[in-house]
């Protein structure tokens, strides 16, 4: 019987590293009747002074036991934990077993197996589990990060709906979270739910009054509403902290149109264009309706 069981979460990654070595030595005493030695056979080292070190041992026979593998790397003088390590022990010589545990600081619990008789297998899986399955839990952190990189990378969906229901977890986690707040509220204005778009808009606001983001996707909200003085007030605050953003700037003018300051309105489509990248590529379509709409409305401005 083969396996291979991974555990990849903050509890498992801190799992202290000695446990690979004491977990495969109770096992080949319990279920295969071999005693490990506590001494090393053998033993190679490598190590570069306050960069890495890397160690092999051997423990047991020239015919069998266990061969112990670790690796150290730390970043800066003195540091009391390392900042990548690895730990593997992995059993030889026994004719109807293999065992191999390792724990990582990147990478938490890997164990691996392949034994003969199944009814040990299974021993030794519950015993795994009995040990170390705790570590299986997730930090209420560790879910919210989670959360967040499908927020990222997801957000999009189905026209926000997939950002909405994994906004609405995102903010049941931590209520005040910039991102948390910010991604939702985006996920509502692509779904074209605006006042609940500035609801969640407002309030990552209040967690991070700096950021420009969060006040031009309100300002749009507020203009998908025609809610004209509040979305000049949000974009003019967003324009503020990033003055160089040419979406910002097409989008005060548009919204300076609307409310009939021609003049102002010219202003910023011109500086939209001068801001806009010397090169589109296909993949900025977005872009490049903003530069060619600002060029046609500042050529129909000044007629």
């Amino acid at each position: 019987m083969k396996k291979k069981i991974e555990i990849n979460t903050m509890m498992a990654r801190n799992v202290y590293f000695t446990e690979s070595f004491e977990f495969i030595k109770k096992l080949l005493g319990q279920f295969f009747d071999f005693q490990v030695p506590e001494k090393a056979k053998e033993i190679h080292k490598q190590n570069k002074p306050f960069d890495y070190t890397d160690e092999f041992r051997v423990y047991g026979t020239a015919e069998r036991g266990i061969n112990y593998h670790s690796y150290y790397k730390a970043s800066e003088k003195e540091m009391r934990k390392p900042l990548l390590y690895t730990v593997s022990c992995e059993t030889f010589g026994f004719p109807d077993v293999w065992l191999k545990f390792t724990i990582s600081s990147q990478d938490g619990l890997i164990f691996e197996f392949d034994i003969t008789d199944e009814t040990i297998a299974k021993k030794v899986v519950d015993l795994f589990e009995s040990e170390y399955g705790y570590c299986r839990k997730q930090s209420k952190d560790e879910i919210f990060d989670e959360i967040l990189q499908e927020l990222r990378t997801r957000g999009s969906e189905d026209n926000g709906q997939y950002g909405i229901k994994m906004g609405l977890k995102a903010i049941k986690l931590y209520p005040d979270d910039f991102w948390a707040r910010f991604y939702l509220g985006c996920a509502y204005a692509l779904n074209n739910q605006h006042k609940k778009a500035i609801e969640h808009l407002r309030y990552a606001i209040k967690c991070d009054p700096k950021s420009y983001d969060a006040y031009y996707n309100l300002g749009k909200s507020y203009l998908q509403l025609e809610e004209l003085e509040q979305a000049k007030e949000a974009l003019s605050k967003a324009l503020s902290l990033a003055k160089e953003s040419h979406a910002i700037n097409y989008y005060l003018a548009v919204v300076l149109e609307k409310l009939g300051e021609k003049d102002e309105a010219v202003k910023y489509y011109q500086r939209a264009i001068e801001l806009a990248p010397e090169s589109l590529p296909e993949t900025k379509r977005v872009i490049k309706s903003f530069y060619e709409d600002a060029k046609k409305r500042l050529k129909e401005l000044k007629q």
